[in-house]
């Protein structure tokens, strides 16, 4: 075998180099003896003291390779400031624009579509948005913050526009309709919001609708209710669906217990999240068009 081969010759040189007198240089010699027989074992050894065959192939701990990618998540950038103004995009027939002299919170392009949020004089939030390919405009007069960014709420056809830093969407009767991702955004205040904004929410689960009133009335105190009654068929909505419970504001549609025949469609939006008889609740509660949200922490 060659282990023994190589054994037979380290052992050689070791007798042949050994000093004739015997003590520390004997020692020594029976020491090289056994050293080269480790040697011999693992790589082989020659008479010239030199390991045979190939020599022991070392592996770096660290790849030689391309470095490891991390996946660092896009900025979008801010919409040319040659492009628009403190009202909204300049172009586009005025329909991505703030009216008169209020200012815009938020303003946006998509490959399809450009959209503004502004603040009217009362400080009310509206939303305002150009469809490129045809012309098409939408305006909405219901719309509340969401985290960093904004919800606008269509009650005619229970439409949602989702609006973050990185695109929008539209939802309607809980489904997604349609999905643009942003090219451009701005002012810089509202980007800066978004990068800033935090990744988590507070767990759904630990969110409930206000609080009950009276033992008559039902759906409020607890999470995602599906229905919500005052006590009586005129004052309960029935068949409710929340979207986004545990966000900021969530946003629910429902139908109104009727009597007499099928019942109205509802939009509620719930807000103002704080404490409410020691639990974490939503506070406020708007139903439909009303623009004055109903204190629900009794």
């Amino acid at each position: 075998m060659r282990t023994v081969g190589s054994l037979v010759a380290c052992y050689s040189w070791v007798t042949t180099h050994r000093s004739p007198q015997v003590g520390d240089h004997e020692r020594l010699a029976i020491a090289g003896v056994i050293l080269c027989a480790v040697a011999a074992a693992l790589t082989g050894c020659t008479t010239s003291g030199t390991p045979s065959g190939s020599p022991l192939s070392v592996t770096s701990a660290h790849s030689t390779g391309a470095p490891p990618t991390t996946t660092v998540p896009t900025t979008v950038p801010l919409v040319p400031a040659t492009d628009v103004d403190a009202q909204g995009f300049t172009a586009f027939n005025g329909k991505a624009r703030c009216r008169g002299t209020d200012r815009a919170e938020m303003y946006m392009r998509t490959a399809k579509s450009a959209l503004v949020v502004c603040r009217s004089e009362i400080n009310r939030l509206y939303y305002r948005s150009y469809r490129i390919a045809d012309g098409a405009d939408t305006e909405v007069y219901e719309v509340y913050p969401q985290g960093a960014g904004h919800t606008a709420v269509n009650v005619a056809d229970s439409a949602r526009y989702v609006i973050t830093g990185t695109g929008f969407q539209v939802i309607q009767n809980g489904v997604m309709v349609t999905e643009e991702s942003a090219i451009g955004i701005g002012p810089q205040s509202w980007a800066s919001a978004q990068t800033a904004a935090p990744t988590s929410t507070q767990a759904a689960s630990t969110v409930v609708l206000g609080a009950a009133g009276s033992e008559n009335e039902t759906g409020y105190g607890t999470a995602q209710p599906s229905s919500i009654s005052l006590g009586s068929c005129s004052n309960s909505i029935v068949q409710i669906t929340w979207q986004g419970w545990g966000n900021d504001v969530a946003f629910g549609t429902g139908i109104g217990c009727s009597t007499t025949g099928p019942g109205s469609r509802y939009t509620l939006v719930a807000s103002d999240i704080g404490t409410c008889n020691g639990v974490r609740a939503y506070r406020k509660l708007n139903f439909g068009s009303n623009t004055s949200p109903t204190d629900i922490c009794r």
